[in-house]
């Protein structure tokens, strides 16, 4: 009897060490992540860069509004073309296997060998690549953000409509919303105006918009990885990373549904914390899970698509 539940035991053991497991990659992306910590250093100078930027435009008139964000766009771009070439050279460049890694053949496999050579020389050098993943990509993440900005704008007008269909009216004219999106105590005042009817139907519009635009969010998982890889337009890039999506659709749904899980409790334990030190000490394990859903999310295109192609 004992043996065979040791047996067993062995058998969960090697099947969760194998390729054939998907949680391997959680694992596999926490030593990618820790061996190359330093990719939270430019994710760290874009969000305090573009937060100083957003702060400083708030005031700007209207019809400099179209510039602004197309501006921001490019800023955008020019961090996520950069930061994306270097998470790709990190998944690339890193063996987490026990394995002999067999002789390099391509000459994207001897690129690799070489960066990760570099790497283990400079703790730098993936820093040192992020002009390179601009030039190279710049303009198709420009055009990947303005795209995405249009489509998400269709997929809350198209929330908004079915949302007023299916919930129907919360009661509350534009004005008052804006107003009370505008700060934190105008929204408690509207909030406490509200009779319990319309703050059930508060709930629902914003538990249907955080399902609209979560799924809107699995839907283009694999868009960046997909340009960064294929080096393709991105409309080619667009359509072919919802045909890889749809293609292994229950492990992407894994994947996307153990990052949501990790954001939802990151989220709700920085909300509760009242202390600078605790808030300092969750806003750096955030962007340590930037880092490492990028490096998931890259690995995991890597293993299934790349490697299988």
């Amino acid at each position: 009897m004992l043996g065979k539940i040791a047996t067993f035991f062995k058998f969960v053991s090697d099947w969760f060490k194998s390729d054939l497991c998907i949680f391997k990659y959680f694992y596999d992306a926490l030593v990618i992540t820790n061996n190359n910590i330093i990719l939270a250093t430019p994710l760290i100078v874009f969000a305090m860069f573009s937060g100083i930027y957003l702060m400083k435009t708030t005031e700007t008139a209207r019809p400099a509004i179209a510039i602004i964000l197309l501006l921001f766009f490019a800023i955008t771009a020019v961090f996520f073309a950069g930061w994306f070439y270097t998470i790709k050279l990190a998944v690339d460049s890193s063996d987490t296997t026990k394995f002999i890694k067999p002789a390099a053949n391509t000459e994207e496999e001897k690129n690799s060998e070489r960066h990760t050579e570099n790497m283990n020389d400079d703790a730098f050098y993936l820093l040192k690549q992020f002009p390179t993943g601009v030039g190279e990509y710049f303009l198709q993440f420009f055009f990947m953000f303005v795209i995405f900005f249009l489509l998400l704008t269709l997929v809350v007008l198209v929330s908004y409509k079915l949302a007023y269909m299916l919930i129907g009216s919360i009661g509350i004219s534009r004005p008052e919303l804006f107003l009370a999106l505008s700060s934190p105590d105008e929204m408690l005042k509207l909030l406490m105006s509200l009779t319990e009817e319309q703050k059930i139907k508060l709930s629902n519009w914003n538990l249907f918009f955080l399902f609209t635009t979560t799924m809107y969010s699995f839907i283009i998982m694999f868009w960046a990885p997909e340009i960064i890889e294929k080096k393709d337009s991105v409309i080619n890039a667009f359509v072919n990373s919802i045909a890889k999506l749809f293609k292994k659709f229950f492990k992407s749904l894994v994947i996307f549904a153990y990052l949501t899980l990790l954001y939802f409790i990151i989220s709700v334990m920085s909300a509760l914390v009242v202390s600078n030190l605790w808030g300092f000490i969750f806003t750096v394990i955030y962007f340590y899970f930037v880092v490492y859903a990028a490096v998931l999310v890259f690995l995991f295109y890597k293993k299934e698509f790349k490697d299988e192609e």
